[in-house]
């Protein structure tokens, strides 16, 4: 059973690396190794936007970095996206 699917890591370093943009929301990226996720979308070229009220360990490699609160944040990034 799960023979041929790659494993839950795999597949979001995956999408991590091909993501064009990655949005980091609503977490202190401490906890790995999910926050490494964030390196590996920067080392493969991508933005990263990080929206946190805390600073993050990986603040200065993000394109941005948003302490409004999350739900003034969200929804403008998303208009943003859309315009």
């Amino acid at each position: 059973m799960g023979a041929g699917r790659p494993d839950t890591a795999s597949l979001a370093q995956r999408t991590a690396a091909h993501s064009g943009l990655f949005l980091a929301i609503g977490t202190s990226l401490r906890v790995e190794p999910v926050a490494s996720l964030c390196a590996v979308a920067v080392d493969a070229g991508n933005r990263l936007v990080i929206v946190n009220r805390d600073p993050t360990p990986y603040d200065d490699l993000a394109d941005e970095v948003v302490r409004e609160p999350i739900a003034v944040a969200v929804p403008a990034i998303a208009a943003a996206l859309a315009a």
